[in-house]
C-alpha cells in the first residue's frame, strides 16, 4: 500500500521564502500585478526592510528582487501551476483550482514566512524522501538496505519480500547518494552507533499545515 505524500512539485515551488511571499501577497490581494509592483509590495515587507537601507540602497534591493522575481522566481511558480506569469506583458495572478488552493498549501503559505523553512521544505520535496520519514517514524531504526527494501516495496505496493534484491540494491544507492545526506543535513534524521538510521526530532510535524496535508495520517506526532 502507498504512502501518502504531499506534492513533491507544490513543496518544491514553495520551498523559497521570497516565492511563499509572492503567492502570499496575490492571493491576499486577489488581482493582477505587474513584477515592478510585486517587487516594490515585497521589498516593503517586513522581512526584507532594513531600517539602514534608504535611498540608492533600496532602490538597488528593489532592483535585484525585481530581477530575480522575473527571471527565477516567477517562471518556477508558473511552471508549477502556482500562478500565471506573462514575460512579455509582466503581469502576474494567482489562479483560482489549482494544486496551490490545497488547505495545506494556503496554510503553509500564510503560516511560514520565514527564509529558515526553506530547508525542511527542500528536504520534503520528494515522494521517496517522505516515504523514507514515513518507514522511520513507523517501524524505527532500519539498515539501509532494508529501509531500501522498504521504500522499494511501498513504491511498487509489495511486500519488502517481494522485493528483488537487484531492485532493493538500485533503490539503496539513490538513497545513500541522495536522499539520505539531505535528510540528514536537514535534521530529519541520525545515524545511530550500530549504523542503522532513525528518525529525529522534526518540530514541523506538528505544523499546522501538515495536520491539513497528505502526510497528516503518519507525519503528525501522537
Amino acid at each position: 500500500m502507498g504512502v501518502p505524500t504531499a506534492s513533491p512539485a507544490v513543496l518544491d515551488a514553495l520551498a523559497d521564502a521570497t516565492r511563499r511571499a509572492v503567492l502570499a501577497e496575490l492571493v491576499d490581494s486577489g488581482a493582477t500585478a505587474t513584477v515592478g509592483e510585486l517587487a516594490a509590495t515585497l521589498a516593503e515587507r517586513p522581512a526584507n526592510t532594513d531600517s539602514a537601507a534608504a535611498g540608492p540602497d533600496a532602490t538597488a534591493h528593489r532592483t535585484d528582487l525585481q530581477t530575480a522575481l522575473y527571471h527565477v522566481h516567477l517562471p518556477t511558480l508558473a511552471e508549477a501551476g502556482g500562478i500565471t506569469f506573462d514575460p512579455e506583458t509582466g503581469l502576474v495572478a494567482a489562479p483560482s483550482d489549482t494544486p496551490f488552493d490545497r488547505e495545506w498549501a494556503a496554510r503553509l503559505v500564510a503560516d511560514q514566512p520565514d527564509a529558515a523553512y526553506d530547508a525542511t521544505l527542500a528536504a520534503l520535496a520528494s515522494e521517496r524522501r517522505q516515504v523514507v520519514l514515513h518507514e522511520l517514524i513507523a517501524d524505527g531504526p532500519a539498515s539501509d538496505r532494508d529501509l531500501a527494501a522498504a521504500v522499494a516495496a511501498r513504491e511498487r505496493g509489495v511486500d519488502p519480500t517481494a522485493v528483488p534484491a537487484s531492485v532493493a540494491e538500485i533503490v539503496e544507492l539513490s538513497l545513500v547518494h541522495s536522499h539520505l545526506p539531505t535528510l540528514v543535513e536537514a535534521g530529519f534524521l541520525t545515524r545511530q552507533p550500530d549504523g542503522t538510521l532513525a528518525a529525529a526530532s522534526m518540530p514541523w510535524r506538528s505544523d499546522p499545515w501538515v495536520a491539513a496535508s497528505p502526510m497528516a495520517s503518519w507525519a503528525v506526532p501522537e
